[in-house]
Protein backbone atom coordinates (compact mmCIF):
# COMPACT_ATOMS: atom_id res chain seq x y z
CA UNK A 1 0.00 0.00 0.00
CA UNK A 2 1.33 3.54 -1.00
CA UNK A 3 2.19 5.93 2.08
CA UNK A 4 0.32 9.51 1.66
CA UNK A 5 3.03 10.66 3.97
CA UNK A 6 6.10 9.20 1.57
CA UNK A 7 4.30 10.94 -1.50
CA UNK A 8 3.87 14.25 0.26
CA UNK A 9 7.73 13.96 1.26
CA UNK A 10 8.26 13.40 -2.26
CA UNK A 11 6.57 16.99 -3.22
CA UNK A 12 9.67 18.26 -1.80
CA UNK A 13 12.38 16.67 -4.27
CA UNK A 14 14.94 18.73 -6.25
CA UNK A 15 13.75 16.78 -9.29
CA UNK A 16 10.69 18.08 -11.20
CA UNK A 17 9.89 14.60 -12.90
CA UNK A 18 9.85 12.81 -8.83
CA UNK A 19 7.52 15.84 -8.05
CA UNK A 20 5.30 15.07 -10.87
CA UNK A 21 5.18 11.45 -10.33
CA UNK A 22 3.90 12.15 -6.63
CA UNK A 23 1.31 14.49 -7.94
CA UNK A 24 -0.13 11.89 -10.36
CA UNK A 25 0.06 9.41 -7.52
CA UNK A 26 -2.27 11.65 -4.93
CA UNK A 27 -4.43 12.04 -8.18
CA UNK A 28 -4.83 8.04 -7.91
CA UNK A 29 -5.12 7.95 -4.59
CA UNK A 30 -7.91 10.39 -3.99
CA UNK A 31 -7.17 10.75 -0.25
CA UNK A 32 -8.16 14.56 1.34
CA UNK A 33 -4.84 14.77 2.95
CA UNK A 34 -3.79 15.20 -0.48
CA UNK A 35 -5.81 18.58 -1.67
CA UNK A 36 -3.45 21.36 -0.12
CA UNK A 37 -0.70 20.12 -1.17
CA UNK A 38 -2.31 19.81 -4.85
CA UNK A 39 -3.06 23.14 -4.54
CA UNK A 40 0.48 24.92 -3.07
CA UNK A 41 1.43 23.01 -6.18
CA UNK A 42 -0.79 24.33 -8.40
CA UNK A 43 -0.01 27.85 -7.28
CA UNK A 44 3.94 27.26 -7.09
CA UNK A 45 4.95 24.08 -9.58
CA UNK A 46 6.35 24.64 -13.31
CA UNK A 47 3.57 24.79 -15.73
CA UNK A 48 3.68 20.96 -16.71
CA UNK A 49 3.60 19.91 -13.03
CA UNK A 50 0.84 22.44 -12.10
CA UNK A 51 -1.39 21.30 -14.74
CA UNK A 52 -0.98 17.45 -13.77
CA UNK A 53 -1.65 18.72 -9.86
CA UNK A 54 -5.14 20.51 -11.86
CA UNK A 55 -5.66 16.56 -12.94
CA UNK A 56 -5.17 15.51 -9.76
CA UNK A 57 -7.28 17.67 -8.30
CA UNK A 58 -10.03 17.42 -10.26
CA UNK A 59 -9.53 13.65 -9.88
CA UNK A 60 -10.19 14.09 -6.11
CA UNK A 61 -12.89 16.17 -6.32
CA UNK A 62 -12.65 18.15 -3.54
CA UNK A 63 -14.93 21.67 -3.25
CA UNK A 64 -12.06 23.05 -1.85
CA UNK A 65 -9.81 23.27 -5.41
CA UNK A 66 -12.99 25.38 -6.71
CA UNK A 67 -11.22 28.44 -5.58
CA UNK A 68 -7.72 27.90 -6.69
CA UNK A 69 -9.68 26.46 -10.53
CA UNK A 70 -11.35 29.24 -11.01
CA UNK A 71 -8.09 31.68 -10.23
CA UNK A 72 -6.54 30.00 -13.22
CA UNK A 73 -9.13 30.25 -15.30
CA UNK A 74 -7.48 33.94 -15.43
CA UNK A 75 -3.95 32.84 -15.73
CA UNK A 76 -1.81 33.95 -18.85
CA UNK A 77 -1.06 30.72 -19.95
CA UNK A 78 -3.51 28.92 -22.51
CA UNK A 79 -2.63 25.82 -21.22
CA UNK A 80 -2.92 26.29 -17.47
CA UNK A 81 -6.85 27.64 -18.70
CA UNK A 82 -7.47 25.28 -20.58
CA UNK A 83 -6.72 22.31 -17.98
CA UNK A 84 -8.87 24.44 -15.30
CA UNK A 85 -11.56 24.61 -17.67
CA UNK A 86 -11.90 20.60 -18.16
CA UNK A 87 -11.33 20.37 -14.25
CA UNK A 88 -14.28 22.59 -12.81
CA UNK A 89 -16.67 20.37 -15.55
CA UNK A 90 -15.98 17.64 -12.71
CA UNK A 91 -17.55 20.27 -9.96
CA UNK A 92 -21.44 20.88 -9.35
CA UNK A 93 -21.06 24.16 -7.57
CA UNK A 94 -22.24 27.39 -9.03
CA UNK A 95 -19.27 29.25 -8.80
CA UNK A 96 -18.19 26.42 -10.95
CA UNK A 97 -20.71 27.73 -13.73
CA UNK A 98 -20.74 31.15 -13.17
CA UNK A 99 -16.83 31.12 -14.10
CA UNK A 100 -17.07 28.72 -17.26
CA UNK A 101 -19.67 31.46 -18.96
CA UNK A 102 -17.70 34.01 -18.20
CA UNK A 103 -15.10 31.89 -20.29
CA UNK A 104 -17.20 30.90 -22.20
CA UNK A 105 -17.95 34.60 -23.21
CA UNK A 106 -14.38 36.47 -22.74
CA UNK A 107 -11.38 34.13 -23.10
CA UNK A 108 -9.23 34.75 -26.24
CA UNK A 109 -9.09 31.38 -26.91
CA UNK A 110 -11.65 29.04 -29.13
CA UNK A 111 -10.10 26.14 -27.10
CA UNK A 112 -10.36 27.33 -23.76
CA UNK A 113 -14.25 28.34 -24.82
CA UNK A 114 -14.81 25.24 -26.18
CA UNK A 115 -13.45 23.52 -23.01
CA UNK A 116 -15.66 25.72 -20.72
CA UNK A 117 -19.06 24.70 -22.86
CA UNK A 118 -18.16 21.23 -22.92
CA UNK A 119 -17.64 21.66 -18.90
CA UNK A 120 -20.88 23.40 -18.38
CA UNK A 121 -22.31 20.45 -20.64
CA UNK A 122 -20.72 17.86 -18.07
CA UNK A 123 -21.81 19.61 -15.00
CA UNK A 124 -25.62 19.22 -16.44
CA UNK A 125 -26.99 21.90 -14.34
CA UNK A 126 -30.15 24.01 -16.06
CA UNK A 127 -28.91 27.37 -14.92
CA UNK A 128 -26.59 28.26 -18.13
CA UNK A 129 -28.47 26.90 -20.99
CA UNK A 130 -30.26 30.49 -21.82
CA UNK A 131 -26.89 31.81 -22.37
CA UNK A 132 -25.32 28.74 -24.31
CA UNK A 133 -28.54 29.50 -26.74
CA UNK A 134 -27.90 32.72 -27.39
CA UNK A 135 -24.02 31.88 -27.49
CA UNK A 136 -25.33 29.11 -30.14
CA UNK A 137 -26.68 32.23 -31.95
CA UNK A 138 -23.84 33.86 -32.34
CA UNK A 139 -20.90 33.90 -35.29
CA UNK A 140 -18.53 31.92 -33.40
CA UNK A 141 -15.93 28.94 -35.67
CA UNK A 142 -17.54 25.89 -36.06
CA UNK A 143 -15.35 24.44 -33.36
CA UNK A 144 -17.25 26.55 -30.45
CA UNK A 145 -20.54 26.06 -31.97
CA UNK A 146 -20.42 22.26 -32.10
CA UNK A 147 -18.91 22.38 -28.32
CA UNK A 148 -21.78 24.51 -27.54
CA UNK A 149 -24.42 22.11 -29.04
CA UNK A 150 -22.81 18.94 -27.65
CA UNK A 151 -23.39 20.79 -24.02
CA UNK A 152 -26.95 22.00 -24.63
CA UNK A 153 -27.50 17.61 -25.59
CA UNK A 154 -25.65 16.58 -22.91
CA UNK A 155 -27.59 18.94 -20.05
CA UNK A 156 -31.00 17.66 -22.11
CA UNK A 157 -30.03 14.25 -21.12
CA UNK A 158 -28.78 14.66 -17.68
CA UNK A 159 -32.34 16.11 -16.81
CA UNK A 160 -34.20 13.41 -18.60
CA UNK A 161 -35.26 15.66 -21.67
CA UNK A 162 -35.06 13.43 -25.22
CA UNK A 163 -34.33 16.56 -27.17
CA UNK A 164 -32.49 19.93 -26.95
CA UNK A 165 -35.74 21.11 -28.08
CA UNK A 166 -37.79 19.95 -24.96
CA UNK A 167 -34.68 21.32 -22.95
CA UNK A 168 -35.62 24.54 -24.70
CA UNK A 169 -38.89 24.51 -24.88
CA UNK A 170 -39.29 23.55 -20.71
CA UNK A 171 -37.04 26.43 -19.74
CA UNK A 172 -38.46 29.38 -21.86
CA UNK A 173 -41.80 28.06 -20.26
CA UNK A 174 -40.03 28.11 -16.92
CA UNK A 175 -38.64 31.74 -17.18
CA UNK A 176 -41.88 32.86 -19.28
CA UNK A 177 -43.32 32.22 -15.43
CA UNK A 178 -40.62 33.90 -13.87
CA UNK A 179 -40.24 36.95 -16.20
CA UNK A 180 -44.12 37.39 -15.26
CA UNK A 181 -43.44 37.81 -11.71
CA UNK A 182 -40.14 39.19 -11.47
CA UNK A 183 -38.77 41.06 -14.89
CA UNK A 184 -35.49 40.49 -15.80
CA UNK A 185 -33.37 43.22 -15.33
CA UNK A 186 -34.57 42.47 -11.41
CA UNK A 187 -33.72 39.40 -12.05
CA UNK A 188 -30.18 39.92 -12.30
CA UNK A 189 -30.28 42.38 -9.56
CA UNK A 190 -31.24 39.39 -7.33
CA UNK A 191 -29.40 36.82 -8.15
CA UNK A 192 -26.17 38.89 -8.05
CA UNK A 193 -26.56 39.67 -4.27
CA UNK A 194 -27.44 36.21 -3.57
CA UNK A 195 -24.48 35.14 -4.90
CA UNK A 196 -22.63 37.80 -2.96
CA UNK A 197 -23.49 36.20 0.15
CA UNK A 198 -20.47 35.14 2.35
CA UNK A 199 -19.69 31.78 1.89
CA UNK A 200 -22.93 30.80 0.25
CA UNK A 201 -21.93 28.02 -1.80
CA UNK A 202 -19.88 26.66 1.31
CA UNK A 203 -23.41 26.64 3.02
CA UNK A 204 -24.96 25.24 0.50
CA UNK A 205 -22.67 22.14 0.83
CA UNK A 206 -23.07 21.47 4.08
CA UNK A 207 -26.72 21.89 3.59
CA UNK A 208 -26.59 18.94 1.42
CA UNK A 209 -24.28 17.21 3.21
CA UNK A 210 -26.06 16.87 6.84
CA UNK A 211 -29.40 16.42 4.89
CA UNK A 212 -28.46 13.29 3.19
CA UNK A 213 -26.61 11.91 5.87
CA UNK A 214 -29.52 9.77 6.83
CA UNK A 215 -30.71 8.88 3.20
CA UNK A 216 -30.43 5.06 3.88
CA UNK A 217 -33.14 4.95 5.93
CA UNK A 218 -35.29 5.87 3.15
CA UNK A 219 -34.13 4.16 0.35
CA UNK A 220 -35.48 0.06 0.10
CA UNK A 221 -33.51 -2.96 -1.76
CA UNK A 222 -36.32 -2.45 -4.32
CA UNK A 223 -35.38 1.70 -4.91
CA UNK A 224 -35.11 2.50 -8.31
CA UNK A 225 -33.74 6.07 -9.73
CA UNK A 226 -36.95 7.63 -10.43
CA UNK A 227 -37.76 6.77 -6.81
CA UNK A 228 -34.54 7.29 -5.39
CA UNK A 229 -34.26 10.97 -6.98
CA UNK A 230 -37.86 11.87 -5.67
CA UNK A 231 -36.80 10.54 -2.48
CA UNK A 232 -34.06 12.98 -2.24
CA UNK A 233 -35.60 16.22 -3.82
CA UNK A 234 -38.02 15.37 -0.45
CA UNK A 235 -35.49 15.22 1.90
CA UNK A 236 -33.35 18.38 0.30
CA UNK A 237 -36.87 19.90 0.36
CA UNK A 238 -38.00 18.95 4.01
CA UNK A 239 -36.13 21.84 5.84
CA UNK A 240 -35.13 23.84 2.70
CA UNK A 241 -37.48 26.70 3.78
CA UNK A 242 -35.92 26.98 7.09
CA UNK A 243 -32.33 27.37 5.62
CA UNK A 244 -34.08 30.01 3.06
CA UNK A 245 -35.12 31.80 5.86
CA UNK A 246 -31.85 31.89 7.64
CA UNK A 247 -30.21 32.82 4.83
CA UNK A 248 -32.67 36.07 4.46
CA UNK A 249 -32.29 36.64 7.97
CA UNK A 250 -28.17 37.12 7.35
CA UNK A 251 -28.65 39.13 3.91
CA UNK A 252 -31.17 41.70 6.20
CA UNK A 253 -34.59 40.76 4.45
CA UNK A 254 -36.95 38.21 3.35
CA UNK A 255 -35.59 36.08 0.41
CA UNK A 256 -37.89 36.76 -3.12
CA UNK A 257 -39.47 34.09 -5.10
CA UNK A 258 -36.76 34.27 -7.56
CA UNK A 259 -33.72 33.84 -5.12
CA UNK A 260 -35.61 31.48 -3.56
CA UNK A 261 -36.05 29.19 -6.50
CA UNK A 262 -32.72 30.05 -7.53
CA UNK A 263 -31.12 29.00 -4.08
CA UNK A 264 -33.07 25.46 -4.74
CA UNK A 265 -31.72 25.06 -8.10
CA UNK A 266 -27.98 25.67 -6.51
CA UNK A 267 -28.58 22.87 -4.26
CA UNK A 268 -30.20 20.79 -6.40
CA UNK A 269 -27.10 20.93 -8.51
CA UNK A 270 -24.89 20.50 -5.54
CA UNK A 271 -26.57 17.73 -4.81
CA UNK A 272 -25.63 15.95 -8.06
CA UNK A 273 -22.67 14.02 -7.42
CA UNK A 274 -23.93 12.42 -4.65
CA UNK A 275 -27.45 11.48 -6.28
CA UNK A 276 -25.70 10.20 -9.77
CA UNK A 277 -23.29 8.16 -7.28
CA UNK A 278 -26.63 6.89 -5.80
CA UNK A 279 -28.09 6.32 -8.91
CA UNK A 280 -25.42 4.08 -10.10
CA UNK A 281 -24.97 1.82 -6.92
CA UNK A 282 -28.90 1.38 -7.26
CA UNK A 283 -28.10 -0.04 -10.90
CA UNK A 284 -25.53 -2.09 -9.74
CA UNK A 285 -27.63 -3.38 -6.81
CA UNK A 286 -30.83 -4.35 -9.25
CA UNK A 287 -27.86 -6.60 -11.13
CA UNK A 288 -27.20 -7.99 -8.35
CA UNK A 289 -30.78 -8.65 -7.39
CA UNK A 290 -31.31 -10.18 -10.95
CA UNK A 291 -28.28 -12.09 -10.23
CA UNK A 292 -29.33 -13.74 -7.15
CA UNK A 293 -32.95 -13.86 -8.41
CA UNK A 294 -31.75 -16.40 -11.83
CA UNK A 295 -29.76 -18.33 -9.16
CA UNK A 296 -32.70 -18.92 -6.74
CA UNK A 297 -34.70 -20.32 -10.12
CA UNK A 298 -31.86 -22.39 -10.90
CA UNK A 299 -31.04 -23.79 -7.40
CA UNK A 300 -35.52 -23.90 -7.47
CA UNK A 301 -35.11 -26.46 -10.62
CA UNK A 302 -31.94 -27.92 -8.46
CA UNK A 303 -34.42 -28.95 -5.79
CA UNK A 304 -37.24 -29.92 -7.87
CA UNK A 305 -35.15 -32.87 -9.84
CA UNK A 306 -33.95 -33.99 -6.68
CA UNK A 307 -37.55 -34.32 -5.35
CA UNK A 308 -38.94 -36.36 -8.43
CA UNK A 309 -35.41 -38.61 -7.90
CA UNK A 310 -36.61 -39.36 -4.06
CA UNK A 311 -40.52 -39.76 -5.42
CA UNK A 312 -39.34 -42.49 -8.56
CA UNK A 313 -36.80 -44.70 -5.88
CA UNK A 314 -38.84 -43.88 -2.64
CA UNK A 315 -36.73 -47.22 -1.11
CA UNK A 316 -33.82 -46.10 -2.28
CA UNK A 317 -31.21 -44.26 0.39
CA UNK A 318 -31.82 -40.49 -0.51
CA UNK A 319 -29.40 -39.39 -2.23
CA UNK A 320 -27.13 -36.64 -0.97
CA UNK A 321 -28.02 -33.08 -1.93
CA UNK A 322 -26.74 -31.47 -5.47
CA UNK A 323 -26.67 -28.20 -3.78
CA UNK A 324 -27.57 -26.82 -0.56
CA UNK A 325 -28.85 -23.94 1.15
CA UNK A 326 -26.70 -21.83 3.54
CA UNK A 327 -27.09 -23.70 6.82
CA UNK A 328 -29.82 -26.31 5.15
CA UNK A 329 -32.97 -23.43 6.02
CA UNK A 330 -35.82 -23.48 4.60
CA UNK A 331 -36.61 -21.63 1.38
CA UNK A 332 -38.51 -18.95 2.59
CA UNK A 333 -35.86 -18.46 5.36
CA UNK A 334 -32.99 -18.55 3.06
CA UNK A 335 -35.08 -15.59 1.37
CA UNK A 336 -35.21 -13.88 4.27
CA UNK A 337 -31.72 -13.93 5.14
CA UNK A 338 -30.90 -12.82 1.74
CA UNK A 339 -33.21 -9.95 2.14
CA UNK A 340 -31.65 -8.86 5.33
CA UNK A 341 -28.27 -9.33 3.65
CA UNK A 342 -29.41 -6.98 1.06
CA UNK A 343 -30.64 -4.23 3.02
CA UNK A 344 -27.49 -4.55 5.21
CA UNK A 345 -25.38 -3.89 1.81
CA UNK A 346 -27.40 -0.97 0.19
CA UNK A 347 -27.13 0.95 3.47
CA UNK A 348 -23.55 0.14 4.02
CA UNK A 349 -22.51 1.35 0.30
CA UNK A 350 -24.66 4.30 1.31
CA UNK A 351 -23.11 5.41 4.31
CA UNK A 352 -19.80 4.94 2.36
CA UNK A 353 -20.55 7.46 -0.84
CA UNK A 354 -21.80 10.03 2.47
CA UNK A 355 -18.41 9.48 3.72
CA UNK A 356 -17.32 10.51 0.89
CA UNK A 357 -18.82 14.04 1.31
CA UNK A 358 -18.12 14.10 5.20
CA UNK A 359 -15.41 17.03 4.19
CA UNK A 360 -18.53 19.54 2.98
CA UNK A 361 -19.94 19.57 6.94
CA UNK A 362 -16.18 20.25 8.46
CA UNK A 363 -15.55 23.04 6.69
CA UNK A 364 -14.57 25.87 9.30
CA UNK A 365 -17.99 28.32 9.46
CA UNK A 366 -17.54 28.85 13.33
CA UNK A 367 -20.02 31.49 12.95
CA UNK A 368 -22.41 29.70 11.72
CA UNK A 369 -26.07 29.84 13.66
CA UNK A 370 -28.36 26.55 14.05
CA UNK A 371 -30.90 26.59 11.00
Amino acid sequence: MVSIKKVLKQLEDSDPIVRRDAILTLGELKDEKGVDPLIKCVQQEIKENRITAIVALSDIGDHRAIEILIYCLMDDDEEIRLAAARALGRFTSPQAITTLLVSLKKDPSVRVKSRAALSLGSIGSELPVEELLKESKLEHPTTLLYSINSALTMIAKKNGYSSVDELVQKIRAKKAEVDEKTPEHKQIQEKEELESFPRLYDYIRKYVARELEGVQTVLSINSDEKTASKKIADILAEKFWKFAEWIGKRMGHKLTEYQSDLLWQMIWDTSRPIRNEIYQMIRDHRSELEELNRFQKWLNKIEEQKEEEIVKDIERSRPKPIIQTSNNVKKDEAETIRAADLARSISSNLEEIMGKYSSWKTRELKDEEDY
